[in-house]
């Protein structure tokens, strides 16, 4: 059972870690800054999640696994709402940028 549970931990600190990857990649200076730092927060807490049972013995509870799924389960969620970029409501006042037609929104990472 620890096993099984060890190996959920890495999966899930991985898939945490590659969703705010791909959300940090498209963020730049024109972004809210406290999004940038709250994604950049989030990956190193994912990261640092990886490293955790080798570095000082975690040993992962169900509660912290099932913690752990539910916020990889809201990234996933959320993930349509990124997927023609940066959510406007994400941009610094008055720098978002303005959509004219309807393609400019299948221009994310994302299609």
């Amino acid at each position: 059972m620890a096993d099984a549970l060890l190996i959920l931990h890495e999966l899930l600190c991985l898939a945490l870690f590659c969703t705010v990857f791909k959300r940090l990649v498209v963020c730049s200076d024109i972004v809210r800054a406290d999004v940038r730092l709250a994604f950049f927060a989030l990956g190193v807490v994912a990261c640092s999640g990886m490293v955790a049972p080798l570095s000082f013995g975690f040993s992962p509870s169900p509660f912290s696994a099932a913690l752990l799924a539910a916020v990889c389960l809201v990234e996933m969620v959320t993930a349509h709402h990124w997927r023609a970029g940066v959510p406007e409501q994400f941009y610094r006042p008055g720098c978002a940028p303005r959509m004219r037609r309807a393609t400019d929104c299948t221009k994310g990472f994302a299609k």
